[in-house]
């Protein structure tokens, strides 16, 4: 199984990176990780110039992270989206990438893109008010649609400035709970 997770907060070792990691130690089955860390990978911002239109499959940018990211969200198994909300909405950094992948957006043939399932992880610091991931939630629609998405879950996780994610025990039994998922999805696919 091949997996990409993408950890979207600008800062390394806190409770999105602690909560990604918990969730990648809920799966047994053997897999094949490719990790970008939106703090340690550059990502220019899209030009909106259509150059991806015209020339189909490639980006204008071709000196920064991206071209590996396509290449790894078009293959793999499974997709993690492990995020922040700043402002009830994903920071800076992560939606610079999430904005690049307007290249496979503009596919005209989105054959070359294999059927995956998606795990997003959203982790707010402040306590829990409604729509508080709203907006996480109206990005990642179109976003799953044309890169061949299925979710099966989105764990969410309030008030973490005064709760680590790894105190907050409702969030991490979720966690487990889609791990066990992607393992059995993995098992009935090897039988």
């Amino acid at each position: 199984m091949e997996i990409v997770a993408i950890m979207g907060s600008h800062r390394n070792g806190h409770n999105t990176q602690k909560a990604l990691d918990f969730f990648l130690k809920q799966i047994d089955a053997d897999y094949e990780l490719h990790l970008y860390n939106v703090n340690k990978i550059k990502i220019e911002p899209c030009k909106a110039c259509d150059y991806c239109v015209e020339h189909q499959g490639e980006c204008i940018i071709k000196d920064d992270a991206m071209p590996d990211v396509y290449k790894r969200i078009e293959t793999c198994d499974l997709l993690i989206i492990a995020s922040p909300i700043y402002f009830s909405a994903f920071p800076s950094k992560i939606k610079a990438l999430i904005d690049r992948t307007q290249m496979l957006y503009n596919l005209k043939d989105r054959s070359i893109i294999k059927k995956k399932k998606l795990v997003v992880i959203g982790v707010g610091g402040a306590p829990h008010y409604p729509r508080q991931f709203q907006a996480m939630e109206n990005t990642l629609e179109w976003y799953k649609k044309y890169l061949n998405c299925e979710e099966i879950g989105f764990v969410k996780f309030s008030h973490t400035d005064e709760v680590s994610v790894l105190e907050n025990k409702n969030g991490l039994e979720s966690l487990q709970k889609i791990g066990e998922k992607v393992n059995e999805i993995v098992a009935d696919n090897e039988n």
